[in-house]
């Protein structure tokens, strides 16, 4: 068994195990993250795997990245290609950046290696949903919680839906009804056909949080890939509909309404709401205390 704590360890050794094929100069990765953030990711989970990191800024804003471990010797180069986007380049030529391995492991490395391990620890509890509605496929995210077969999500989008397909992080695919719904708080309760453990809310969850904190989101992309995005807070709650919101400075991507965020411990902070209309990166959580009222719970945890 693979504990997500030690994928971004994997990722890496794969992105440097594997030998770029015939010796040529692999296409460079674009990347959806500003460059500053790109380095960053790279140089966490290089340092997770043992390396010691070196970064250089060069005159032209690209910033290369020597890694060295024992006699192991790698290098990237990470170019802005856009104010929000970058370019990862490597190559195997002496004197060039290089770093053999292939895009998917690369993507996988800036995915993963911006999280701490109590982040990444929260990701066997994600589930991909997928519901069907007046004949249109409709997937997001969700949370297991408790130990009796139960994930929270939003409610939005599933009006007359009552069967959700439920993708659990072993490949397994359950069955789900919906047991409770709240579209003022765009909450809903999924119950599954049989018990799976899911994250202990006792302890575990932030209900205040500061502000410009970083948080974590956990979702399930286009075609049930897990994505990790990092973000800050924005400031104190806004109110929406009446009901609070946590604004955040973060990518939210299709797909991932739902999911949890965490903090960087590992605890609850909220649910993905979703996204400004018309903007990538302004992003709203479901507050805990909010969560907490929807189950019955009443707020708690670190206020």
């Amino acid at each position: 068994m693979i504990l997500p704590s030690t994928l971004p360890r994997i990722a890496l050794l794969l992105l440097f195990a594997v030998p770029a094929s015939g010796g040529e100069r692999p296409a460079a990765t674009p990347v959806e993250l500003p460059a500053p953030e790109t380095a960053a990711r790279l140089e966490r989970c290089l340092e997770t795997s043992g390396f010691v990191v070196i970064r250089r800024e060069t005159p032209g804003a690209e910033i290369r990245i020597d890694a060295m471990r024992g006699a192991e010797e790698r290098g990237l180069l990470v170019s802005p290609r856009s104010p929000l986007g970058s370019v990862v380049e490597w190559g195997p030529n002496a004197g060039d950046v290089h770093a053999p391995g292939t895009p998917d492991d690369l993507r996988a490395c800036i995915d993963r290696g911006g999280a701490p391990s109590e982040v990444l620890a929260g990701e066997k509890f994600v589930a991909c949903l997928r519901a069907i509605r007046e004949g249109r496929e409709i997937r997001f995210s969700g949370l297991l919680i408790g130990a009796e077969g139960t994930v929270i999500s939003t409610a939005h989008d599933l009006d007359r839906v009552e069967a959700v397909s439920v993708r659990l992080r072993d490949g397994r695919i359950v069955p789900g009804r919906i047991g409770k719904k709240d579209p003022l708080r765009d909450l809903t309760r999924i119950d599954l056909a049989e018990p799976v453990p899911g994250f202990p809310l006792d302890g575990r969850v932030r209900d205040r949080l500061l502000p410009d904190e970083k948080v974590f989101s956990l979702g399930c992309a286009a075609g049930g890939a897990m994505r990790m995005r990092e973000g800050r807070v924005a400031g104190e709650p806004r109110k929406s509909g009446g009901m609070p919101l946590w604004e955040v400075r973060m990518e939210t991507i299709p797909g991932s309404s739902g999911g949890p965020a965490f903090d960087a411990g590992g605890k609850l902070a909220g649910l993905v709401k979703g996204r400004f209309r018309g903007t990538k990166d302004q992003g709203y959580l479901i507050p805990v205390g909010t969560i907490l009222e929807f189950l019955g719970k009443g707020k708690r945890g670190n206020r």
